[in-house]
């Protein structure tokens, strides 16, 4: 090899191979730099692309350090918040009044829609009862989450006006005021005003939607005086509800067992609620109201027989109530009263199970129905006096934990979501308000 050719191949790897590692900059050769003791190496001619680079342990404490430090909440809170203004996270939107999904005979399914999602795990719960005997109050027990002293107050009026001097209602409503109070009732409960004009708070049927998925169906009482009234007065009220065979004296029990008899067919619980044991009027309307449900057919044209569970609520029970004698009486006329019924009414929803309280089991008791008793509250001033059950809190916590571990039994063939199950109640209610069964009924009342 020639001379020429070694110095070539020297300087065309001092070229490529000659770089500065503490800076992480590259240069042609040794003769551009220009060191100075206590500086650092700078290129004054070529302006230099900035390439940061780091070592292995800068990574690796960086990494360390990274993996240790935790997300703040006020950050985790912007991010959650950025997610929702941009759309990625559904926002679904939360009952804070019951509104109405009935009324005047139209199902009101525009407004309620954007309330139910594409869920298929929820459950319906109706009530029935007459008037007055406490329905509404019953499903203000079940939607509140927790049953506090406040919350009781402003429930029961007369448990508040009884259980408190003046001082202490005076204090109470300065602590809590008077429109908390009544934002708490979801559901509308008779006022003073209304007792003494006899009319009814809740008109045709309202429907709430709690957070954990549970659709609560209220509905207007039957057999009362206030609704009857209220046809006779309306004539286009009653022409929308009722068929116009259907003489007017008993078209308001009519529309009560139309009512009855659609929340038979799209819940899967229905409570009856009384306030006294028992009414012979109560029990033959309701098995009427089950002798009249027609068959719903699907898209399908697949027909379906569906009967929900039956739990018998007696509201405002008394000590004697809850006694094993007392209790064993009353199971016993509601096993005669509903053996051959398709109602699902031995389903260890009561108290007889002897799940809630120890004594009300099968040994004392005898066969268990879906009996369970809310005690009355109008006077609890003196709690240490032994009343012969546990708290209302407890048994309201206990009759919800029987309805949510309740077996539901589908309505369809098909599987219904919350939005299908709107649009299949409002199938329902057309097929009950056609159905000639009511009418044939009506012609042989008295």
């Amino acid at each position: 090899m020639s001379e020429f050719e070694r110095k070539k191949i020297i300087s065309i790897k001092n070229r490529n191979f000659s770089k500065d590692g503490s800076s992480g900059k590259s240069f042609p050769n040794k003769s551009n730099l220009s060191i100075s003791k206590g500086k650092e190496a700078t290129c004054s001619d070529v302006k230099q692309p900035t390439i940061l680079l780091k070592n292995k342990d800068s990574i690796s404490e960086d990494t360390s350090t990274s993996s240790k430090a935790k997300p703040k909440d006020h950050e985790v809170a912007s991010v959650s918040a950025l997610k929702d203004s941009e759309g990625t996270t559904p926002v679904l939107k939360h009952m804070k009044k019951a509104l109405k999904l009935i009324d005047d005979g139209v199902v009101n399914t525009e407004f309620i829609q954007d309330y139910l999602q594409e869920n298929i795990d929820f459950i319906v719960v109706g009530v029935v009862g007459a008037q007055g005997v406490g329905k509404s109050t019953i499903l203000n027990l079940l939607s509140e989450n927790k049953i506090t002293e406040s919350f009781k107050r402003s429930l029961f009026k007369s448990y508040s006006d009884s259980s408190m001097d003046f001082e202490t209602i005076k204090i109470f409503t300065q602590k809590h005021d008077e429109s908390q109070v009544e934002h708490s009732n979801i559901f509308k409960i008779e006022s003073q005003e209304d007792m003494e004009n006899c009319m009814n708070a809740t008109q045709g049927i309202d429907i709430y939607v709690t957070s954990n998925r549970v659709i609560f169906l209220d509905c207007q009482p039957f057999l009362s005086v206030a609704v009857l009234d209220e046809l006779i007065e309306s004539e286009n009220k009653r022409t929308n509800l009722i068929n116009d065979f259907v003489s007017l004296e008993n078209s308001g029990e009519i529309q009560g067992l139309q009512y009855t008899a659609f929340l038979m067919s799209v819940c899967h619980i229905l409570l009856v609620v009384q306030d006294w044991f028992f009414d012979s009027n109560i029990v033959r309307f309701i098995q009427t109201a089950e002798m009249l449900k027609p068959t719903i057919s699907n898209p399908e044209d697949e027909y379906c027989d569906h009967f929900p569970h039956l739990i018998m609520i007696q509201n405002r029970a008394q000590m004697a109530d809850f006694t094993p004698k007392q209790y064993k009486v009353m199971q016993k006329v509601y096993d005669n009263l509903f053996k051959k019924s398709k109602l699902q009414f031995h389903t260890n929803l009561g108290l007889g199970s002897g799940r809630v309280i120890n004594t009300l089991n099968p040994e004392n008791c005898g066969n268990p129905v879906n009996l369970f008793l809310i005690p009355d509250v109008s006077d609890e001033s003196e709690n240490y006096i032994y009343r012969g059950h546990p708290p209302l809190e407890e048994l309201v916590k206990k009759l919800k934990a029987n309805l949510f571990g309740a077996i539901e039994n589908p309505l369809t063939h098909v599987q219904l979501t919350e939005k299908t199950w709107l649009l299949y109640c409002n199938r329902v209610w057309e097929t009950v308000k056609k159905s000639p069964f009511f009418v044939e009924y009506a012609k042989l009342m008295p």
